[in-house]
């Protein structure tokens, strides 16, 4: 609606309405409180012109139910509650809803997928739901907390789900009162380590997901029913494949909400302790890191995020237990451009090439005109095997088989996959 209206979840603080007209310094307009809500928290938002959807129920207090609101915002100073809609399920919260036709799409963490009717505003109608399998990918399931549908993304006739330790759910949802699942996906690194798929955007045949300190993946999901990963971006200050919370909570950042800016090729991450981070995707086997903002060493953390007329809106969260630890809460909006992101058209002097590839051991990366730090390889479970600082290098005596190869440069970042076989 290109109004200067900032729509903040503030979970226990309820839904608060902000007029961003005089810069820098917002003003609040309105605020629903939880109370009127079901005394649920306000946890996400998602806005269809005058309609605001509002996912409620914490996804961190497990003892909330889930549940969806429907707010009229045509008058952001008196925003009216149309109605709102609990499930009677089990408790766990919601954390993302996805609009398409007559139907709003919960994820609704341990109650799986829920789809509602909201062809009548002002009567949210239960239709179906469908509950995730917990004993997808980890050869241990672990706690039922941590299986949780956190973010979702729709496309054509299929939702994809970000189950947390579950990995990505394919749903398809063409029958609505029958939504089923048809694959599920989780990066081989992952399994059997701590894992949290975080959440989803797609563009066209390409999935970008959030996999908190593991980063983000790229998907091809074409086939929805082959799912193949394209590339992924981890940062080197990021915690590696680990079960040790310390590790995990101590890492420099977590990949959580995202947004893609197609003018540019950019992907926008709340990165935890990172703030946010801006990664060119333009060539989605080898995202790059373009600009960050903000550092892990100040006690600031962002969760939520948005992205509007390149302007990129961060949410910061108030968590000094859980990671990403922070003891701020508010937003920030930042002017964006592809000039100052230096986001750049890949050239083959900006690429990685790896050779041979199969490879009976010997390997070659050629850098073009970049320095090189350093290269990593791990094997399919994220176990680091070895590490290198030149170009040339052998992996002889490493056992037939995929690899991935981390190749850290002065100012970029690649992984790459090579094949060695006898």
């Amino acid at each position: 609606m290109n109004r200067h209206f900032e729509y903040v979840a503030s979970v226990s603080g309820g839904l608060k309405i902000y007029n961003n007209n005089d810069a820098g310094n917002p003003t609040l307009v309105s605020t629903i409180p939880k109370s009127s809500l079901g005394n649920l928290d306000v946890i996400n938002l998602y806005q269809d012109s005058i309609w605001l959807y509002v996912c409620l129920g914490n996804i961190w207090d497990t003892t909330e139910m889930a549940g969806l609101a429907i707010i009229d915002v045509t008058n952001p100073s008196s925003p009216q509650i149309l109605d709102y809609y609990i499930y009677p399920g089990l408790t766990g919260g919601s954390g993302a809803v996805a609009i398409q036709g007559p139907y709003a799409y919960l994820a609704a963490n341990q109650n799986g997928l829920i789809i509602l009717d909201i062809s009548n505003k002002n009567k949210i109608q239960f239709k179906s739901k469908l509950i995730l399998d917990q004993h997808f990918p980890h050869s241990k399931t672990g706690s039922t907390s941590l299986y949780n549908a956190r973010g979702i993304a729709l496309q054509g006739h299929f939702a994809y789900v970000c189950f947390d330790r579950g990995g990505v759910r394919i749903i398809d949802i063409s029958d609505g009162n029958a939504p089923i699942q048809i694959n599920q996906y989780c990066f081989p690194a992952l399994i059997d380590k701590a894992t949290a798929y975080n959440n989803i955007v797609i563009h066209n045949h390409w999935a970008f997901v959030s996999i908190d300190y593991y980063g983000m993946e790229i998907l091809d999901i074409t086939n929805p029913k082959s799912i193949v990963q394209l590339g992924w971006w981890h940062p080197n200050s990021w915690t590696e494949a680990t079960n040790d919370f310390n590790m995990w909570s101590n890492s420099a950042g977590h990949a959580n909400e995202l947004a893609f800016d197609p003018d540019c090729n950019i992907i926008y991450i709340a990165a935890g302790k990172s703030d946010l981070v801006a990664i060119d995707v333009s060539d989605p086997q080898h995202p790059q890191t373009c600009q960050t903002y903000g550092t892990p060493d100040d006690d600031y953390g962002t969760w939520g995020l948005d992205f509007y007329n390149h302007k990129v809106h961060i949410g910061y969260i108030w968590s000094p237990v859980t990671p990403p630890h922070s003891n701020y809460t508010g937003y920030k909006i930042l002017q964006t451009n592809c000039k100052t992101t230096d986001v750049k058209t890949p050239t083959t002097n900006n690429k990685c090439a790896i050779s041979p590839n199969p490879t009976t051991g010997y390997i070659n990366v050629n850098l073009g005109e970049q320095k090189l730090k350093t290269i990593t390889i791990y094997n399919l479970y994220g176990t680091r095997l070895q590490e290198h600082v030149k170009n040339e290098f052998s992996i002889a005596n490493l056992p037939d088989g995929m690899y991935y190869l981390y190749i850290q440069t002065i100012h970029s970042s690649y992984v790459q996959k090579v094949l060695k076989q006898q």
